[in-house]
């Protein structure tokens, strides 16, 4: 698949309008997607997904990304960064409900002095419950800003050149206009899908979630996912909640991993196996691979799994 190295965040979105523009003009509305997929970014050695294992989740977080370059392969000086964890809820890191908040303090730092102009973290989720949970102290104590994106005003219309279901989509402006948009998930069981990954990760930035629900989940989480850019994925899989998800409690397996790459697809699917699932058994990770946002077959992949 294509690199999107030799051109910017803003001039890939900027040509995904255009493109999406045209789309809406095409009966068959399929095939001309923009999502990122597998290779917006080369890595260091080629490697796909880098699985870093040990005790401390945010050793594991940092030698995750080392392994694939290490933030200054993917933050440009002056960069504006917005960062999307998971932080549901008012659990603590031990329950396996909220993305641990060491990890995003550890991600703040180390994308400030990769050269960072400013970095948020964003969700739509509740102030309170990160308050409650550690996320917004991590957040001050990393140096970046919080914002709890729970005002309509906060999203953008745009259209989703991949969409059968989703056509067009209110998605977080603050990820829109980001130079470089990081997820990080934290693996658990859920309800509705199974699992909650990284692609299903990125409701908390769309604004009506409850269409999702209504309609056909798993399909708009993979035409969703076709929609964003990710340049960089950092999954928590240091504790993973098996069961009752994703708010729990429930059955906790310790994990001890972090999982790094910028291919959503590759990201899930290989996470899956911490639930001793089949990724293409789940239908939103099948679907995003059939709409070609990444891969799906682990064979394929290079993976670099070792101890911290």
């Amino acid at each position: 698949m294509k690199s999107f190295d030799h051109i910017s965040r803003r001039e890939f979105l900027k040509r995904s309008a255009a493109l999406g523009a045209q789309t809406a003009l095409i009966s068959s509305g399929i095939g001309l997607g923009v999502g990122c997929g597998a290779g917006c970014h080369t890595t260091r050695a080629g490697i796909d997904l880098a699985v870093a294992k040990g005790d401390s989740p945010v050793k594991n977080c940092l030698a995750a990304v080392e392994a694939i370059g290490g933030f200054p392969k993917f933050v440009s000086a002056g960069n504006r960064v917005v960062i999307k964890p998971n932080p549901i809820g008012r659990n603590q890191p031990d329950l396996a409900t909220n993305t641990h908040p060491d990890m995003i303090e550890a991600v703040i730092k180390g994308c400030l002095a990769a050269g960072a102009s400013e970095v948020l973290v964003v969700s739509h989720d509740d102030l309170g419950s990160m308050e409650a949970n550690g996320t917004a102290a991590a957040v001050e104590r990393g140096g970046g800003i919080l914002k709890s994106l729970m005002r309509q005003e906060e999203y953008r219309e745009i259209v989703v050149p991949r969409g059968k279901i989703l056509r067009t989509e209110q998605v977080a402006a603050d990820v829109l206009d980001a130079d470089l948009f990081i997820n990080m998930p934290i693996a658990k069981h859920h309800a509705a899908t199974e699992v909650t990954l990284s692609m299903k990760n990125l409701m908390g930035i769309n604004w009506d979630r409850v269409f999702f629900h209504q309609t056909d989940l798993h399909r708009c989480i993979a035409e969703l996912t076709s929609l964003i850019r990710q340049d960089l994925i950092i999954m928590d899989a240091n504790h993973v909640l098996m069961t009752n998800g994703p708010s729990g409690p429930g059955e906790v397996h310790l994990g001890r991993q972090v999982i790094a790459g910028v291919d959503p697809v590759a990201v899930d699917a290989f996470t899956t196996q911490a639930f001793f699932r089949e990724p293409d058994r789940i239908d939103h990770i099948r679907i995003a691979h059939e709409l070609g946002v990444g891969e799906i077959d682990l064979a394929k992949l290079k993976i670099h799994e070792f101890e911290v």
